[in-house]
């Protein structure tokens, strides 16, 4: 995040502390005398939120980390942009108006826009969805543990029936996404209507890569689903020995199942004013009214709630000082001046090897082979292209399409009628120009940007004719050199042909970025020059781990580099 940016969330949060103690109407002196009141237990109070915040970050790190080894992100980080978070959430009204675009601007030079903003939605749905859990785990408690009146069964029902009716609304998010759907709602609002739809329709594509990545989370990684999941939860019942801590100051005949049922009615009737700042007066009446309910005076629940207030705000001031530790004033890609660009599979399909792009074509055309022998058909066309002199420097990518498909094709013939061949190899070239056409216009746009500030060089491993592929597509304009294996004579992930990118533009490795879709053959060996890298993470010819500490950014689109690359403001 640029540091003017980071410095207006750090006024901010400053001005909003200064705005609540201003408002809070009480004698600091009569506060004073209840905090010494309280003595050491108030020390306890604090060193708890320390392990409530851990928890808290802890189901985020999982939920950014998505199985993969190592954590795009360091804990040490995750942690400090939780505490940071909350504090900003806690300070402003309707609570993520602050913490969460911060969290998004932090992240997102690491993990790019998209991830980064489902990253944070997929947290902010946990942390409710496991205050819902916790609400209605409670209801369940008190049924168990206490005789229920008829006004309390009738209280009690509605409270199960609302958390039961979120929990589903909750779990059908989680199942299908819920930010498309989200929009398309806010879309027939009266006033916000027409301006939501825009940004909808402005921004379709991103909006649909975070539903799929909160489905994602949930139909495919259940694991990292339930750890996020366990680690959130069992921080609700963490927050309830903060009131335990502080009714052992005032009397000894409290027990723990008692601060539960407090802590969630406390948080219930709170969380019904949302608008409010720091849920101001909100929470220390649910205090009273939870702590009379239990049989306690209600000068006990205002001691609680003073108590509280006064931890909250002073972890507020230690997550607001954070915002400052161990940030750099910019991105990693400040001192760039040069950028190597990789070209199949990052400029002509946004992130997808080619072999998902022609077995979709296949699939369009209904050719009658199974996807393991379309591979077979791959592999044995681009081994021939390699060993042979097929393709011609004056070679059009289309004419290009045409003998690759032909070459797969004649593969798979003993499994295919003659007669129809012609028309599939047609059918499928079409498709796969098209989508290398729309591609590369996508791409244009986005180089088009990044000329204004960055040199750039395209290094490719490919078959002679890139030159008037890029001319072709009207690409050719953007670059300084052209680093072709089959010119050049070198081919990746050998790091000499990436070095010979690099010597044309007579640029430092620090100075140069290297973006590709294949890890090992661009992220690697970039890194290994002492280059900045960019991983285009899309579908891969098989998945794999990798070791995401050689990235020092992963995105999901190539439009993403233009929020990326941007000159610095000092």
């Amino acid at each position: 995040m640029k540091a003017r940016y980071r410095n207006l969330f750090l006024l901010f949060g400053i001005a909003a502390i200064a705005a609540m103690l201003l408002a809070w109407d009480i004698d600091y002196t009569e506060l004073w005398h209840n905090v010494r009141r309280a003595g050491w237990w108030f020390g306890a109070v604090m060193a708890l939120w320390v392990f409530i915040y851990l928890f808290n970050a802890l189901s985020w790190y999982y939920i950014i980390r998505s199985g993969e080894r190592p954590s795009p992100v360091p804990f040490w980080k995750v942690y400090k942009l939780s505490i940071s978070g909350f504090a900003l959430n806690y300070a402003t009204p309707f609570g993520l108006m602050g913490g969460e675009p911060y969290r998004i601007m932090e992240l997102s030079p690491t993990l790019g826009t998209p991830r980064a903003t489902s990253c944070v939605i997929l947290y902010v749905m946990m942390h409710i969805f496991t205050h819902i859990c916790f609400w209605l785990c409670s209801v369940l408690l008190f049924v168990c543990v206490y005789p229920v009146s008829l006004p309390m069964a009738i209280l009690l029902a509605a409270v199960g029936c609302f958390c039961s009716v979120a929990i589903w609304f909750f779990m059908k998010g989680y199942k299908n996404g819920m930010v498309v759907r989200f929009f398309r709602w806010a879309g027939h609002l009266p006033f916000l209507g027409r301006r939501t739809t825009r940004f909808y329709e402005k921004r379709r594509e991103a909006l649909q890569k975070i539903d799929m990545q909160i489905a994602e989370l949930h139909n495919q990684k259940r694991s990292t689903f339930y750890m996020s999941f366990l680690f959130e939860f069992t921080a609700r019942f963490l927050t309830c020995l903060e009131v335990f801590f502080i009714l052992k100051i005032l009397t000894p005949h409290v027990n723990f199942i008692d601060c539960i049922l407090i802590m969630a009615f406390t948080s219930l009737f709170s969380n019904m004013f949302f608008f409010s700042p720091m849920q101001l007066g909100a929470r220390e009446g649910g205090f009273a009214l939870a702590v009379s309910g239990m049989a306690m005076s209600g000068a006990f629940g205002v001691y609680t709630g003073l108590i509280t207030r006064v931890r909250e705000i002073l972890w507020i001031a230690i997550g607001i000082a954070l915002m400052k530790v161990g940030c750099s004033n910019g991105n990693a890609m400040d001192k760039v001046k040069g950028i190597l660009f990789d070209y199949g599979g990052t400029l002509d399909t946004g992130g997808m090897h080619w072999a998902h792009v022609l077995w979709r074509a296949y699939q369009e055309q209904d050719v009658p082979v199974t996807e393991e022998q379309f591979r077979e058909a791959y592999v044995y066309g681009e081994r021939y292209l390699a060993q042979h002199d097929v393709i011609q420097p004056d070679d059009t990518f289309r004419i290009l399409l045409e003998k690759k498909i032909g070459l797969q094709l004649e593969h798979l013939a003993r499994l295919l009628p003659a007669d129809q061949t012609a028309a599939w190899q047609q059918g499928i070239t079409d498709y796969c120009w098209q989508h290398a056409r729309q591609s590369t216009e996508a791409a244009r746009q986005v180089l088009d940007k990044l000329k204004e500030g960055y040199r750039m060089a395209l290094v490719t491993n490919f078959y002679g004719n890139m030159n008037c592929v890029l001319r072709e597509f009207g690409l050719a304009p953007y670059f300084e050199t052209v680093a072709e294996s089959a010119v050049v004579g070198v081919s990746k992930p050998d790091p000499a042909l990436w070095k010979y990118g690099m010597d044309a533009l007579k640029l430092q490795p620090e100075e140069i970025c290297v973006v590709g879709d294949a890890f090992d053959k661009d992220i690697r060996p970039g890194k290994s020059l002492g280059c900045k890298t960019i991983w285009l993470k899309g579908a891969e010819w098989l998945p794999k781990e990798h070791d995401l500490s050689q990235a020092d950014c992963v995105i999901t689109s190539l439009g993403e580099l233009k929020d990326i690359f941007k000159k610095t403001e000092k």
